[in-house]
């Protein structure tokens, strides 16, 4: 592995102009990959919570708490592909894709007269990491093309600029649920019929889990200039669910 040199993306196999990628060179040519499988990652999380609890006392009761927190490894699964690139290796290790610092959350109950129930959730939370990545197929120094993968972009000289995994963070979140319950008895039976919300803020936070931002990738001309050509976007990203609500009716023989 050497930095900058061929690995050129494009099909003509006479031009050998520099992509800015860090380059695979192969050490037997009766060899193309060879995976090795095994549970080499390791992982570790570290956490600091206070609980604040309020016991039922006088029809109400209350639960609090604050969480300081930090996950580091080298992969969140067993199937991850983080280590199939070796110039990927100073790089793989970072924050674990669930890694958050700050979590506030607080829960209330209280009881009210005719038997009902009335209750709330309330949550802040920072946000969870996310990667610039470039996933691409390059050659390596004897014309064998690579599937490849990157932490990084191509900036607008065409050079490319490696980042640390998960070096990105989303923005944090609140999160606000209530519930109303009604006890009341049936025969010889005890029911209850409650009504719930979720998402009181009907919030539509966007979480991403990785940026491609050079699906167009640069590509260099016979002359050696660069050619920015057409980029594309890609994202992997889940947008929350807004406001909810949920009917139930339940008893007890």
């Amino acid at each position: 592995m050497q930095p900058g040199g061929f690995g050129n993306e494009s099909s003509a196999p006479a031009v050998r102009a520099s992509d800015g990628k860090p380059d695979l060179y192969i050490q037997n040519f009766f060899f193309n990959r060879v995976y090795r499988l095994g549970n080499f990652n390791t992982q570790s999380y570290r956490g600091l919570e206070f609980e604040l609890v309020r016991r039922l006392s006088r029809k109400w009761q209350m639960n609090g708490s604050y969480t300081y927190s930090k996950s580091e490894g080298q992969a969140e699964s067993f199937l991850s592909d983080n280590g199939d690139d070796p110039t990927l290796t100073e790089f793989e290790s970072g924050y674990l894709n669930y890694d958050q610092r700050h979590v506030v959350k607080f829960n209330a109950t209280t009881f009210i007269p005719r038997d009902w129930r009335i209750g709330g959730t309330a949550q802040w939370a920072s946000g969870l990491p996310y990667s610039v990545v470039q996933q691409f197929d390059a050659e390596d120094n004897v014309g064998y093309v690579q599937s490849r993968k990157r932490f990084g972009y191509t900036n607008d000289r065409g050079v490319f600029i490696s980042e640390n995994r998960n070096s990105h963070r989303n923005h944090a979140a609140y999160m606000f649920n209530a519930q109303a319950k009604k006890s009341f008895v049936i025969g010889k039976a005890s029911a209850a019929a409650f009504i719930e919300v979720f998402n009181i803020l009907n919030t539509d936070d966007l979480r991403i889990y990785t940026i491609n931002p050079d699906m167009g990738i640069h590509e260099a001309d016979k002359t050696g200039q660069i050619n920015t050509g057409s980029r594309a976007l890609q994202t992997d990203e889940i947008r929350q669910f807004g406001r909810r609500w949920q009917i139930g009716f339940q008893i007890d023989f």
